[in-house]
């Protein structure tokens, strides 16, 4: 569960009726999303691509719909070091698709979703692996000050903080974190752990911002 600069998550849009494709596709997607992760991850300098805006992470969100009518997102946000992706994509297909399949069909979104957030952001275009030195960067947004923070609102999120044992060297505080994130390995349900929205650390702390999923999901 270490945070990484990019992370993928999404599923089926849900409309009155309940979700609007089977938990076997949903498996399928997120059979799909680590390794997409993976290829993004190890195939561009995502890292200080994001520091040029004083982010350290970016989350891409995937709605996936059987219809292009309705609400389309395409939307940008930011939480202190985190910036946040949601994208609608209209694809009825998915049902009935393999696993290469989607792979296939998510990698160009995956790409245009990014681009996106570079263009919001004014980061410019996300730089192939081992072409990003020359990016100015500017130091990490300061860490939310806000006791209670969030997802997108007030009250859709709960939050998880540990204190730091003080006086810790670099490597000691690298097994201090390990250790606590194999804690909250065990403490999360796999349901909670993909709706982790934001990790912290401080001079004294980490903290983990989990978003509540509502009703529909």
């Amino acid at each position: 569960m270490t945070m990484k600069w990019f992370q993928l998550s999404g599923g089926a849009y849900n409309d009155e009726s309940g979700p609007v494709f089977s938990d076997a596709t949903e498996g399928r997607l997120w059979e799909v999303f680590p390794d997409l992760e993976v290829d993004v991850i190890s195939g561009f300098d995502g890292a200080r691509w994001l520091l040029q805006g004083g982010f350290e992470r970016v989350s891409l969100g995937l709605e996936f719909r059987v219809e292009k009518k309705g609400r389309q997102l395409r939307a940008v946000s930011e939480i202190g070091r985190l910036l946040t992706v949601n994208f609608s994509v209209a694809w009825p297909e998915l049902e009935s698709a393999t696993i290469d399949q989607i792979k296939d069909h998510l990698r160009p979104i995956v790409a245009e979703a990014l681009e996106l957030a570079g263009e919001k952001k004014k980061l410019g275009p996300l730089p192939r692996h081992g072409a990003g030195e020359r990016l100015a960067i500017i130091p990490l947004k300061p860490l939310i000050e806000d006791p209670m923070p969030h997802a997108d609102g007030p009250g859709d999120s709960f939050v998880i903080t540990r204190e730091l044992p003080p006086g810790l060297s670099a490597a000691e505080e690298a097994s201090v974190l390990k250790q606590y994130e194999d804690d909250l390995e065990r403490l999360l349900s796999e349901q909670a752990k993909r709706d982790i929205v934001e990790a912290e650390i401080s001079a004294t702390s980490v903290r983990w911002v989990i978003e509540v999923p509502n009703s529909n999901d």
